[in-house]
């Protein structure tokens, strides 16, 4: 139903947030995090045998930001939580397929937990986030909530 006054708003708390980490996976400070089946891990481009599994599993891959400290799932998944922050951050930059400044505004994709590409092949990279800038040390990406 619409407001017909005001009301007290609440808001989670900036950027930050908290993921439960997938079992096993090791997620080192400063990683494009991804969550796949809600589960925090490394970023990544899609697994399977061949690109329509790799392009399925891309698919459903959702970056959520970058770790603030290093986190190893345990045996199961949700046994430990890692702290991820959105934002502009700078990474490493795919020599054989670039971001451009002429890519700036536009989407690009996941290659590691620290690499982007301008495109995704057969669809098999997820989304990263959207091109800020581009120095010649990397490409500034916005990455989490509100890209």
């Amino acid at each position: 139903m619409a407001l017909t006054q005001g009301r007290k708003v609440q808001e989670r708390g900036g950027k930050q947030h908290g993921h439960p980490v997938a079992a096993n996976a090791v997620i080192h400070a400063g990683a494009l995090v991804v969550l796949a089946a809600g589960w925090a891990a490394p970023g990544r481009t899609g697994a399977g045998a061949d690109n329509a599994a790799k392009a399925a599993d891309a698919a459903t891959l959702q970056v959520v930001g970058v770790a603030e400290e290093a986190a190893t799932g345990g045996p199961a998944n949700g046994d430990v939580r890692v702290r991820t922050r959105a934002g502009c951050f700078l990474f490493d930059n795919l020599s054989t397929d670039a971001v451009t400044r002429a890519d700036i505004g536009k989407a690009c994709f996941l290659v590691d937990d620290e690499t982007v590409a301008k495109t995704s092949p057969n669809n098999t990279r997820a989304r990263a986030g959207i091109v800020d800038d581009l120095e010649d040390t990397g490409v500034w990406v916005r990455v989490g909530a509100g890209r």
